[in-house]
């Protein structure tokens, strides 16, 4: 028997941070440091970008990663911890999230 697939909701323009709130723009390409990638966030303009061209989970699960970076920097944990760290605690993050948000949508459809 097949699975349903699940309808992701739209990304939010805007969200509630730790520290105030973000404003979050699709876009059509992402870079931090001339390198692509899926998202960024960007502590000085409270915003984080996501890749347009993403399927909708992924979109999702990028932005929860995101906003996990903007939550250790507003608590001042991101300067304390190693870039492999903050990267480490904001897929672990992601992947909650999304996971929770899979079981929210399935008992929803």
């Amino acid at each position: 028997m097949a699975t349903k697939a699940l309808r992701w909701p739209a990304i939010p323009r805007h969200v509630e941070g730790m520290g105030g709130p973000i404003r979050v723009k699709l876009v059509r390409r992402v870079r931090v440091e001339g390198v692509e990638c899926w998202g960024s966030w960007h502590s000085d303009r409270r915003s984080v970008s996501l890749d347009c061209g993403a399927p909708r989970e992924h979109q999702w699960r990028t932005l929860f990663h995101e906003l996990t970076h903007s939550a250790l920097d507003d608590s001042g944990l991101g300067a304390q911890l190693s870039e492999a760290g903050n990267e480490a605690i904001c897929e672990a993050m992601a992947s909650l999230h999304v996971r929770l948000m899979r079981a929210r949508l399935a008992t929803e459809q």
